[in-house]
Order: structure tokens, then sequence, then C-alpha cells
């Protein structure tokens, strides 16, 4: 299991190799597209647009107790690389004359949940659920368009992703690793009820982008419990 050095040392090599975003095309979606894609978009953008406050307490805290610095400035640039992803989506929905929004309720819904229990197990464990979900999503909008920036900007976010539920998951591993056989079938039970719920919830307010994407709900689903599967 990689170190939080050795994660800090990737995101800093991964800011300085980013995927070439053909931006000079300007405003490629037709009428159709923007119907069937902006509204999903937006909420997803307002979803990665998070100054992460609470987590970088979270991961502060753990650094004090545990002696591990680095994890620390890891947390940093995986929020950092989170906020370009919703700089990117930003960019995007204004070059095709689609207006912003500052949230939505499934984003209030998981800040809720974070900041009603708090402690960076259950930011992480709330985290995961949305990042897991973000790698099929991405998949799909990624197909729904024939647009060369968003499928530029799909490709970058799902790169990212990969890492993100990596590294995400195996701090997970570490903060549970002393929980005993019961503890640990608990956890999990609660983590896929979690997941279990949200896939239902994205479904429905997604399903345009999806359905677009040739993802039918079976396909959807599956898919979903396949990345929840290699993620834990």
């Amino acid at each position: 299991m990689p170190s939080s050095t050795e994660w800090k040392f990737y995101y800093q090599q991964n800011a300085q190799s980013l995927l070439e975003i053909p931006w000079h095309l300007g405003a490629e979606l037709t009428p159709e597209e923007t119907i069937a894609v902006s509204q999903s978009v937006k909420e997803f953008q307002a979803g990665e647009n998070s100054e992460g406050k609470h987590l970088y307490q979270d991961a502060q805290k753990y650094s004090e107790q545990t002696g591990d610095q680095d994890y620390v400035v890891a947390i940093k640039m995986f929020i950092a690389e989170e906020q370009r992803h919703a700089r990117d989506l930003a960019r995007f929905l204004t070059l095709n004359k689609i207006p912003l929004v500052k949230t939505t309720f499934t984003d209030v819904v998981f800040r809720k949940l974070r900041h009603l229990f708090g402690g960076l197990e259950i930011s992480i464990a709330v985290l995961i659920t949305a990042e897991i979900i973000a790698k099929v999503y991405y998949a799909a909008l990624r197909e729904a368009t024939k647009s060369k920036i968003l499928i530029g900007l799909c490709d970058q976010i799902l790169r990212d992703e990969v890492k993100h539920v990596q590294f995400q998951s195996e701090q997970l591993s570490k903060l549970r690793s002393n929980r005993n056989y019961f503890g640990l079938v608990w956890t999990m039970g609660l983590q896929r009820f979690l997941f279990f719920g949200t896939v239902f919830v994205v479904w429905l307010f997604h399903r345009k982008v999806f359905l677009r994407g040739n993802f039918s709900f079976q396909r959807y689903w599956q898919a979903c419990w396949r990345e929840f599967n290699e993620a834990f």
C-alpha cells in the first residue's frame, strides 16, 4: 500500500501531466445535446466544487494523532484536483452558455452526512461513494455527446478518479485495520447500504445522461457494483 509520501508525489506529478483539452473548439454542443446533458453536468459540477474544509480539518486531526504529516499534504492536493474538475466543467458549461448552479439536492445530502457524524472515516466513506459512482457517470457522459472538449474532460476526470478511489479506499483500510471481524461486517454493511441508496438517487436525477451514453439501468447497476467491489 503506497505511503502518504508516495501519494503526495503522485499528485505532484499528475498536476504536471494533464491531458490537452481542445478549448479552442468553443461551443460544440448541439441544441439536442444541451437539453440532454446540461442539467446533469451542472449538478455534477456543483458537487465537484467543494472547498473541502471539513475533510482537510479531519485530515489534520488524523495527522496530529499519527504523525503522518504528508497525509495532510496529499489530501490538500486531492482537494485541488477535485476543484480543477469543477473549474474545467464550469468552463465547459460557460462556453456552451449554460448557467452554473451553486448547489444541488444530492450535494446537500452528502455534505450533511459528512458533517452530521464527523470524523475522517465518515468523511471518506461518504466521499468514496460519490467517487465510485462518478467513474460510471463520466464513462456514460463521455459517450453522451460528440463534444471533443467534453470527451477530453471525461478522459481526464476518469483518469484522476481511478487514483482518487484507490487513495480513499486505502485510507479507509488503514482506519479500519484494528476492527474485529464483526465490526468490519457491520461497517461494510453500512457502507453497502449507503452505496445502494446513492446508486438509486443518482440514476433518478441523471438517467438521461446514462441512457444517452448507452447505459441501461441494468448496465449502470452492474457497473456501479463492480466498481464498488473492486474498490473494497
